[in-house]
């Protein structure tokens, strides 16, 4: 009888150690300094869905050692100078983590408080490989591709192809330049025949992308590869379409087609270009658990599917979250190296943080734009799904490329 007792309640408790309870006490500050306004508002106004879809789930699931977190986020107006302002003061009421977007403010605050205050930072959207390589500092991690591993993917799947002169548009800030000077680079590597044919770096932000599309058709191109994304690839394809740029390139081109962009596109998306994508979720729900499971929630809650950036910033808080959980502390140095020796869920697939650039080994999906009934909005069609293990620059690269080799 006893020994029946026992069996019962052993049971009992394990059942009840399985079950999510919602967390209490006092709040674990998080905060975040976006562009909630200027030219990547579109960008962080997603970013900032995932963030507070991130915090919701977690609380949800008995929080960060049992406490909510609590998430506090301003708007920096895509000023660098602002994020920083913004970013010291968040760490100075109390935050433990900050989410910045952008390049330029993932730079800034990386270099002006996350190091100078020992913050854990976590850049979402940016895709400068500065914050991994250059300008690395132990505190910042990042969970979006960065221009290397996007360059990379990018440049073998089309070095396979038969194009030998290629034209280059990026939009005038860091990533933008860097992105391009990756691909230029990586192109001619895995392809010696290739050519720069032309280059244009129209403003970011910029609503005439005219003098660009004409400089680009009069170079009579094989290829058009483009590093503009969000309002910048919406604008440029608006316009694109209207002088027949697509017909004439033949689909011959390749851009950023996030999902939040391809909504926007909707009948009028380029079907039949190139596109490349840093977080897929028509691809994710199908092939991980995880993701399969976070689309629907986010799906059930905002009636729609989450963008690339609402899952990098969800990535961001969720990834920490779990660092914090397995380290059993909060404290800054404990969950950097928590990050670097653990394995963490995310939609994604099962993703680690590399140890000597705490860069995330995150996929680059890359493919075909095609209307999607089921979705009832265009998607990209995956040809490949490259594995960050397999774009990321191995250790001694990064080493060399900081000794500025």
């Amino acid at each position: 009888m006893k020994t029946s007792t026992q069996a019962i309640l052993g049971a009992l408790l394990a059942g009840l150690a399985q079950v999510a309870w919602p967390a209490s006490g006092d709040p674990v500050k998080i905060g975040a300094t976006l562009e909630l306004s200027g030219a990547a508002a579109d960008v962080s106004n997603d970013a900032l869905a995932g963030l507070k879809f991130a915090v919701e789930t977690i609380n949800a699931n008995g929080g960060v050692l049992g406490r909510p977190v609590a998430l506090a986020f301003q708007d920096n107006g895509t000023s660098a100078q602002k994020a920083v302002n913004q970013a010291s003061a968040l760490a100075k009421d109390g935050a433990i983590l900050l989410v910045v977007a952008s390049s330029a403010s993932a730079l800034a605050v990386s270099k002006n408080v996350s190091a100078r205050m020992g913050i854990p930072t976590c850049a979402s959207t940016s895709q400068s490989d500065d914050l991994s390589i250059k300008d690395y500092q132990p505190y910042i991690y990042t969970m979006s591709p960065n221009s290397y591993m996007v360059m990379r993917s990018v440049a073998t799947y089309l070095a396979r192809q038969p194009h030998k002169r290629y034209a280059v548009v990026a939009a005038d800030y860091a990533a933008g330049r860097t992105g391009a000077r990756r691909f230029q680079e990586f192109i001619k590597e895995l392809n010696p025949q290739a050519e720069i044919v032309a280059e244009e770096y129209p403003k970011f932000g910029s609503r005439d992308f005219t003098p660009s599309i004409n400089k680009i058709l009069a170079a009579k191109p094989d290829y058009v590869f483009t590093m503009l994304f969000g309002s910048d690839l919406l604008t440029f394809s608006k316009q694109a379409q209207a002088v027949g740029f697509f017909q004439q390139m033949e689909n011959r081109f390749i851009g950023m087609y996030d999902g939040l962009t391809l909504k926007a596109m909707g009948p009028g998306a380029p079907v039949g270009t190139d596109g490349f994508q840093a977080a897929a979720a028509n691809d994710f729900v199908r092939s991980t658990a995880d993701g399969k499971q976070y689309v629907a929630s986010y799906q059930a809650k905002h009636g729609h599917y989450p963008s690339d950036w609402a899952t990098l910033a969800y990535d961001c808080v969720s990834v920490w979250a779990q660092a914090a959980n397995a380290a059993q502390s909060i404290e800054p140095d404990r969950v950097m190296a928590a990050l670097e020796s653990h394995a963490f869920k995310s939609p994604r697939g099962e993703l680690r943080i590399g140890k000597f650039d705490h860069q995330g080994e995150v996929p680059v999906y890359i493919g075909t734009v095609a209307q999607s009934a089921a979705l009832g909005q265009p998607v990209i069609d995956m040809r490949e799904v490259v594995p960050g293990k397999a774009s990321r620059p191995s250790e001694q690269a990064v080493l060399k490329m900081r000794a500025g080799d």
